[in-house]
């Protein structure tokens, strides 16, 4: 398995919420829901940040231009 691929990053993920919440990765695969998956990332992606603020104070994440205008589009529905 190669190095950022999405198989290797599913792994990681079953492999976390196991070690996390004390399952196996084949209890993991059976009980998990999508709501476990998205609590598990975002506490990932957050708990990286701190590390990387941690190490640069002036650390910010960074979003792709997809994203971001998204974001903006999203905002905009909500002003309007």
């Amino acid at each position: 398995m190669r190095e950022g691929s999405p198989e290797l990053a599913m792994i990681m993920l079953i492999d976390t919420i196991g070690e996390r919440y004390g399952q196996l990765p084949s209890q993991v695969i059976r009980t998990a829901t999508t709501f476990d998956v998205f609590v598990a990332d975002t506490a990932i992606g957050y708990r990286n940040l701190q590390q990387a603020r941690a190490n640069d104070p002036n650390a910010v994440p960074e979003y792709q231009q997809e994203d971001l205008l998204k974001m903006m589009e999203q905002a905009r529905a909500i002003k309007n």
